[in-house]
């Protein structure tokens, strides 16, 4: 990114009345996404552009043109009354980490990894590797529904997000394909409600604390 590219992007900020805390809540970056794009020290992805230009109400080619005369030439100024009911902007937990694990082609790797195991592995293996292996591709779920808990705002949504039944059923299917253990390993169902009641509880506590 260029430098006047850079300055364009600090300078349609303060005119949009933004600080760096509030313009990273909007897109779902960190701050320090944004203060190194705004010390052209990196630049923000296609994605982040257009976000960018809905935000200011611009085009991307205005965005991106630093000799194009920038609308709305003054801050906005907030009401008085807006200022003092205005409620704290409240981040995503894991902003970097979530985009990360998005832009990752993740169901591709599993698929490599599949045929790669199961050619590997055909004629090594007492039970048929095919059947086996196919329970990778359970993570894919549990993989973006991680991801998506990371953009969430609090933490009880974080672990209501994560994919706990999902992980039980995996490992209770491969224990049985694996090593035969249908029966034994049924005890590993009771983790799931025991999982939610203890969210439910950690969820309850924190209420209290805020009231």
């Amino acid at each position: 990114m260029t430098i006047s590219t850079a300055d364009r992007l600090v300078q349609l900020r303060k005119e949009n009345g933004l600080s760096q805390e509030a313009l990273a809540s909007k897109l779902g970056v960190s701050r320090q996404a944004i203060s190194k794009w705004e010390r052209a020290e990196a630049s923000p992805d296609t994605d982040n552009l257009i976000a960018l230009a809905e935000i200011y109400g611009i085009t991307l080619d205005a965005l991106l043109d630093s000799e194009k005369e920038i609308p709305n030439a003054e801050p906005k100024a907030e009401p008085e009354a807006e200022k003092k009911d205005e409620k704290p902007i409240r981040h995503s937990l894991y902003p970097e980490t979530a985009n990360r694990m998005f832009r990752f082609p993740y169901p591709l790797v599993v698929i490599i990894a599949y045929l790669a195991l199961s050619f590997g592995l055909k004629g090594v293996m007492g039970r048929s590797p095919w059947l086996v292996f196919s329970l990778l591709f359970l993570t894919i779920p549990m993989y973006y529904m991680l991801a998506s808990a990371c953009r969430m705002t609090s933490k009880r949504t974080f672990l209501f997000l994560m994919p706990v039944p999902i992980l039980i059923i995996t490992a209770y299917l491969f224990c049985g394909f694996v090593f035969g253990m249908w029966v034994k390993t049924l005890t590993l169902f009771l983790a799931i409600p025991l999982y939610y009641w203890c969210v439910a509880v950690y969820a309850k506590g924190n209420k209290r604390k805020k009231k």
